[in-house]
């Protein structure tokens, strides 16, 4: 159920289920002219419109073919270049931008509305007051396709850009920090000892990752059967057919069909934005990473990727100082560590830019600007974080001086937290 549920969610996310909708608009607004036109309470003379709509129309299906043919080879282009200069993980992000699905879309719901409107005007379809609809209609698509073309021009000059893309994966990084942040061990209460006598539930499908967990069908469940879940894993995760994600406790948990719970929990090929709050940030360290690399070698691509994961973790960091109440009463439930987000962002970048002085420094800086303002979050593993990277930068800068400036910048990491 879950999963069927999840594919509903995603399917405006998908550049064909727009696309059918503009379409079947389209389809709808030139076939139902000649429906309209008899039931127009007055006459009009336009000879001129309704003798000039089948070569507006004509005008029209031949140009939409070749804008749809060159947005879509600019759309792979783009796709392609993102794959061979950040990650592939950040297609997914393209894949649904709403301003590309709208303008294809658009462009495609146009064809059809002028094919359609051929057909219906070579057929007799229209009587003179249909044509006349069927001009103004006409019109108002070329306003719209006027306006979608400019949008689509703008959208040109930076799509598929590196930016783009960093900005991309820094908004979906921010908004699944910022619900893990609001909602800590995901809206449920904390983690307690599980009891000896709990019953493990284990994944039991095919090894994926969890990229979603239904949090309100896990608490229908479990009062429906009056237990107590503990949660052991949060999307992002690992799982196989052998691994607890979860165990029950409570008098009546022994008698439990487990298949219930299994059901709250989506284990798919690949890793989500949406509920994985740790995606984000590897997705950002592959694209530095990438960048460090000898083949481009962009270390400024690396310190605005560093900027973009700063703003990432004072999200995270926002919002958890103001968390939501818990809303599932009979779930114990995971919690992100912030030692594991830096895990996930910082170690990468530290290792492949180890002897650039100007990125180690931006480490250094970023992990500064966290410990003195969240220094209850970021205490320990902000000094962690930075006394690794200073290794790093220790075992392969050979300057003194850069070195030297690297060690007074962990020291007052150190001091910002006391």
């Amino acid at each position: 159920m879950l999963a069927w549920k999840q594919k509903l969610l995603r399917l405006p996310e998908k550049i064909w289920f727009r696309a059918m909708l503009f379409c079947i608009a389209a389809i709808l607004a030139a076939a139902s002219a000649s429906w309209l036109g008899p039931r127009i309470p007055f006459g009009s003379d336009l000879e001129l419109a309704s003798g000039s709509v089948g070569e507006l129309l004509t005008i029209l299906a031949s140009s939409m073919l070749a804008v749809i043919a060159f947005s879509v080879s600019i759309m792979v282009s783009a796709y392609n270049s993102a794959t061979g200069l950040a990650t592939p993980r950040a297609i997914a992000l393209m894949l649904a931008d709403d301003r590309s699905q709208n303008a294809l879309s658009t462009f495609l719901g146009t064809f059809l509305f002028s094919i359609v409107g051929i057909i219906g005007l070579s057929a007799g379809f229209y009587d003179d007051s249909g044509r006349i609809i069927l001009f103004f209609a006409t019109i108002l698509v070329i306003i719209i396709i006027t306006g979608t073309l400019l949008n689509w021009i703008q959208q040109l000059s930076t799509f598929g850009r590196m930016g783009d893309l960093i900005r991309r994966v820094e908004d979906a990084s921010c908004a699944a920090l910022r619900w893990h942040g609001e909602n800590p061990w995901l809206g449920a209460k904390p983690q307690v000892d599980i009891p000896e006598d709990a019953i493990p539930i284990c994944c039991d499908q095919v090894s994926g990752v969890i990229t979603t967990i239904d949090m309100e069908a896990l608490q229908e469940a479990a009062e429906e059967h009056d237990v107590i879940v503990h949660l052991t894993i949060y999307p992002g995760k690992l799982v196989y057919p052998t691994r607890q994600v979860m165990y029950l406790s409570g008098s009546s948990a022994l008698e439990i069909e487990p298949q219930a719970f299994r059901d709250c929990v989506l284990v798919e090929r690949d890793r989500s934005y949406k509920q994985d709050p740790r995606f984000g940030l590897v997705v950002l360290s592959e694209i530095a990473s990438r960048a460090l690399s000898t083949a481009v070698n962009d270390p400024g691509t690396a310190i605005a990727v560093l900027n973009s994961g700063l703003r990432c973790l004072e999200s995270f960091a926002q919002a958890a100082d103001e968390p939501a109440e818990p809303a599932h009463a009979n779930i114990h439930g995971p919690e992100v560590t912030i030692g594991d987000l830096l895990s996930d962002f910082l170690p990468k970048i530290s290792r492949d830019g180890a002897g650039n002085f100007e990125v180690q420094k931006r480490i250094q800086l970023i992990l500064l600007a966290l410990a003195e303002t969240y220094p209850k979050l970021f205490a320990d593993a902000s000094i962690a974080a930075s006394q690794n990277a200073l290794n790093r930068a220790e075992a392969a800068i050979d300057y003194q001086p850069d070195l030297d400036i690297l060690d007074q910048c962990a020291k007052r990491v150190k001091r910002a937290v006391g």
